[in-house]
C-alpha cells in the first residue's frame, strides 16, 4: 500500500486576515482573522447562521470575500477560482454521482486533472484501502449505506491529494452510532494523510472529539480559539461557556487577585478561588462558570459552598443530573456518575449542600 502521508501534498497553512462578507445589507462574516496550522484538524463551531459555512465557502473559492485576504502557505488565493486552489470540499449531501461505481466516483477528480490511467488506478486502490472499502470498487454507490457513501465522498476528495480538505457538516445525516464511528474515522484519515482538515459543525461533541483546535463563532465573529480543553474548561466569555456543553453561571464579587487566580465571594457568603482569562483581570462584580461534573452534592453543612433544593432528577444511564434551585433563586445543576444501584441518593424536594474544589470555577470576560 502506498504511504498516503508521504505522497499527499503537505498540509497547507491557511491565513484569514480581516475577512468580511456582505450579502446585500446582511453581514455574514465580520472581520475574522484566523491562522490555521499545517496538518491541523481545525473546526469552525457555532449555531446556524453564525457565518461558519460562509467562511468555509470563501476558503474553497465558492464565495469571494468582500474585504480581507485568504492565504494558503503565504500565497494570496482570495481571487482564485475553486479549481485553481489545492483545496477539496466534502459536502453535507456527499454529492456523489449515482450512475457511477464507487471506483469511478473516486477517480472522477483525477480524470478531470488529466492524470495517467495507471496512476488513477493506483490511487483509487489506495483510497479504497484508506477508507476501508476494499473489494467494493465495482459496486454502484446507490447500493451503499449512508456511512459507506460518506467514505466514498471522503476518498474522492482525498484522491487528488489536496493541501486542505474542507468538510461542511458531513456527518449530520448519519445516525448517532454511525456518526460517532465516523468521528474516529475522520480523525484517523487526517492523521494518516497529513492533510489540513477544516471542519464545520454545530455539534459541540463532534468538535471536542476530533479537533486539534476550535474556533467558536457567533453572529459572524470568532469569539474564542483554543484546544478542546481550553474551549470547554476555560471559556473566555458567556456565549462560549453557554454554547459548549451544560454549565452553571453564578454571580460573585472579587475580593482579591493574586497571579492568575482571584478570590471571589458568592451570594451564599462562601469564598472560593477562580481563574480568569489572561487578558482580563477581574474587578468588582463578575460572573463565574462551574461545569456540572465539577460540583458535588451532599448533605448540607455549615461548610457547604452553596445550598439548594432539588426540583428535578434526570437519569441518563451513565450519570444523573440533579437540577436545583439555590437559596438565592439561581438554578444550578450537578452531574454525578451513577453507581450500580442506579439511585442517586436524593429525591425531589431534598435540601442539599453543594461543594466544588478550588480552581474549577472560571471568571468570564465582561
Amino acid at each position: 500500500m502506498t504511504d498516503t502521508r508521504t505522497t499527499a501534498a503537505h498540509g497547507g497553512a491557511i491565513g484569514l486576515h480581516g475577512i468580511k462578507k456582505w450579502f446585500g445589507t446582511f453581514q455574514a462574516v465580520d472581520d475574522v482573522t484566523l491562522d490555521i496550522r499545517p496538518n491541523e484538524f481545525f473546526t469552525l463551531l457555532g449555531p446556524s447562521g453564525c457565518g461558519k459555512t460562509t467562511l468555509l465557502r470563501m476558503i474553497a473559492g465558492f464565495e469571494l470575500p468582500t474585504e480581507g485576504q485568504i492565504l494558503l502557505d503565504g500565497a494570496d488565493i482570495s481571487s482564485l477560482l475553486p479549481n485553481q486552489r489545492p483545496v477539496n470540499t466534502v459536502f453535507q449531501n456527499y454529492a456523489l454521482f449515482p450512475h457511477l461505481s464507487v471506483a469511478e466516483n473516486i477517480a472522477f477528480g483525477l480524470k478531470m486533472l488529466g492524470r495517467p490511467k495507471a496512476e488513477i488506478g493506483t490511487v483509487v486502490n489506495d483510497m479504497l484501502r484508506l477508507v476501508h472499502l476494499e473489494g467494493r470498487g465495482d459496486n454502484p454507490v446507490t447500493q451503499l449505506s449512508g456511512g459507506q457513501q460518506q467514505r466514498v465522498a471522503l476518498a474522492r476528495a482525498l484522491a487528488p491529494r489536496p493541501k486542505v480538505l474542507l468538510l461542511d457538516e458531513p456527518l449530520s445525516a448519519l445516525d448517532l452510532k454511525l456518526r460517532k464511528s465516523m468521528q474516529m474515522e475522520l480523525k484517523r484519515l487526517q492523521l494518516e494523510t497529513g492533510i489540513t482538515f477544516v471542519f464545520v459543525t454545530h455539534d459541540q461533541e463532534e468538535a471536542l472529539t476530533m479537533s486539534d483546535r476550535i474556533a467558536v463563532m457567533s453572529a459572524g465573529t470568532v469569539r474564542q480559539v483554543g484546544s478542546p480543553w481550553d474551549i470547554y474548561d476555560r471559556p473566555a466569555e458567556r456565549f462560549v461557556a453557554d454554547f459548549i456543553g451544560e454549565t452553571n453561571f453564578l454571580e460573585a464579587d472579587v475580593v482579591s487577585v493574586s497571579g492568575s487566580a482571584a478570590r471571589v465571594r458568592l451570594s451564599s457568603g462562601a469564598e472560593i478561588s477562580a481563574s480568569f482569562p489572561a487578558d482580563a483581570v477581574p474587578t468588582g462584580s463578575v460572573t463565574i462558570v462551574v461545569r456540572p461534573e465539577h460540583a458535588r452534592a451532599g448533605a448540607p453543612t455549615g461548610m457547604s459552598v452553596l445550598r439548594g433544593a432539588v426540583h428535578d432528577i434526570v437519569y441518563l444511564g451513565t450519570d444523573t443530573h440533579l437540577h436545583m434551585h439555590l437559596d438565592d433563586g439561581t438554578t444550578f445543576t450537578v452531574r454525578q456518575q451513577n453507581a450500580r444501584s442506579g439511585h442517586c441518593g436524593f429525591s425531589k424536594g431534598d435540601t442539599v449542600g453543594i461543594d466544588f474544589s478550588d480552581g474549577v470555577a472560571q471568571i468570564l470576560r465582561d
